[in-house]
C-alpha cells in the first residue's frame, strides 16, 4: 500500500513519525501495529478503514515473531521445566534477574509493540518467581513478586494473567492455614471474566472451605470449578503437571474435610497420571496420598507410599511439601508403628537437614 501510493519508507517515517527500522519491522510482518498507530497510518496512506480492520483482529499475548521475547519465551518454559525437579535454591538465583531486566527492557523499549511483549513476559516471571519464593519458604518475597505480577500483567493489557496472580496469593494463605484469607483471596480472583482464571479460583476456594470445614460450600466451589474448566478448555496460567485439576483438588479437600478414604481413592488413580519429570507436583500429592491412607487406617501403606518418595522430597526441597511432611511425621510419632520407626528417622533428617 504504501508503494501504491508512492511513498518511500523514509518519507512514510516522517509523515507518521515512527522509524524507518520499525516500519520496516512491521511490513515484514516482525511486529504487529496497535490501534493508535493503524489510525496513523490510515490518515496517511487513505486505507478506507482497512488498516484499522487488521489492527483489530485478533492478536496473539505475546509476539512470538519477535527474538526477543521468542528468546526471553523459550527461556521460561526452561525455568519451569527445571523448577519441576529441582530445589528452588537452585532455579531462583537465575530466576529472579531475569524479573527486573524484563520489567527495565519494558520501560526503556520505544517500540510499543514490543513494550508490551515484555510487560507480559515480565509478569509470567515474577508470578512463577513468587511461587518459587513460596516453595523455597519465603512468603515476603513470594507476596513482593506475585505483587509485581500483577503490576506488570495490568501494564501488558493482560487483566487474566492479572487476576490469575490474586489465585497464587490465595495460595499462599491456604498453604499458611488460613482459610478465611484463601476464600477471600480466591473470590477476589473470581470476578475475573476468564473461564480460566474463574476455574483456578473456585478450586482455591472449594480448599479455603475445606480447611475451615465447610463441607457444603466445598462442594459446591467443586462443582463451579469442574463447569468452569470445562468452559475454560486449555488452562494458560498454573499447573501444567496435573491431568485433571478438579479430581486432584477434590481429593485434596476430601481429605481436609475427614473423607480420608474417598481422597485416597481419588489419588490412586490421579497419581500415575502425573509426569513423571513433574517431581514437585508427584511429591506434594504423593504425601497428601499417604496422609489420606494413613488417615483412612492404613499406615502399613502410607510408610511405604512417603519411603518411596524421600529421594524425590531431598531433589525439590520444597517448603510446601515439607508441611505435609511434617503432619506425617507427627502422625507416626502419635502411632509409633513399628514399619515407620526407621521412616520417622529419614524424615527427621530431611527437614531438619543444614
Amino acid at each position: 500500500m504504501r508503494t501504491e501510493r508512492g511513498l518511500s519508507l523514509t518519507r512514510l517515517a516522517e509523515q507518521v513519525r515512527y522509524s524507518k527500522g520499525y516500519l520496516s519491522k512491521i511490513e515484514n510482518g516482525q511486529v504487529r501495529p496497535t490501534a493508535k498507530m493503524a489510525r496513523v497510518f490510515e490518515d496517511v496512506l487513505r486505507a478506507d478503514g482497512r488498516l484499522m480492520a487488521l489492527a483489530d483482529a485478533p492478536a496473539r499475548p505475546i509476539q512470538s515473531d519477535d527474538t526477543v521475547l521468542m528468546t526471553f519465551d523459550v527461556m521460561f518454559g526452561n525455568f519451569r521445566m527445571l523448577g519441576h525437579r529441582s530445589a528452588p535454591s537452585a532455579v531462583l538465583p537465575s530466576l529472579r534477574p531475569q524479573v527486573d531486566t524484563l520489567s527495565t527492557m519494558a520501560r526503556s523499549a520505544d517500540d510499543p509493540v514490543l513494550s508490551q511483549g515484555l510487560w507480559l513476559l515480565a509478569a509470567r516471571y515474577a508470578e512463577y518467581a513468587g511461587w518459587m519464593e513460596q516453595e523455597n519458604g519465603d512468603e515476603a518475597a513470594a507476596a513482593e513478586f506475585t505483587r509485581r505480577a500483577v503490576q506488570y500483567a495490568a501494564k501488558g493489557g493482560d487483566r487474566e494473567l492479572e487476576a490469575f496472580a490474586q489465585v497464587r496469593s490465595a495460595e499462599f494463605a491456604l498453604y499458611r492455614g488460613d482459610a478465611r484469607a484463601t476464600v477471600e483471596r480466591a473470590r477476589k480472583a473470581g470476578r475475573s471474566r476468564s473461564p480460566s482464571v474463574q476455574a483456578a479460583a473456585a478450586l482455591r476456594e472449594a480448599q479455603g472451605y475445606a480447611l475451615a470445614g465447610a463441607g457444603k460450600l466445598c462442594e459446591e466451589a467443586l462443582e463451579r470449578a469442574l463447569l468452569l474448566q470445562q468452559r475454560a478448555g486449555d488452562v494458560r496460567y498454573g499447573s501444567t503437571s496435573l491431568d485433571d485439576q478438579v479430581a486432584i483438588t477434590t481429593a485434596w479437600s476430601f481429605h481436609d474435610l475427614g473423607r480420608h478414604a474417598e481422597a485416597a481413592a481419588i489419588l490412586d488413580l490421579q497419581l500415575p497420571l502425573i509426569a513423571p519429570a513433574a517431581l514437585r507436583a508427584r511429591t506434594r500429592f504423593g504425601l497428601r496420598r499417604a496422609l489420606a491412607h494413613a488417615a483412612a487406617g492404613d499406615l502399613e501403606h502410607a510408610c511405604e507410599l512417603v519411603a518411596g518418595l524421600l529421594d524425590d522430597v531431598r531433589q525439590v526441597q520444597s517448603a510446601t511439601v515439607h508441611i505435609d511432611l511434617t503432619a506425617f511425621s507427627n502422625l507416626l510419632t502419635r502411632s509409633r508403628p513399628a514399619v515407620g520407626r526407621e521412616l520417622a528417622g529419614e524424615i527427621s533428617e530431611i527437614l531438619f537437614a543444614g
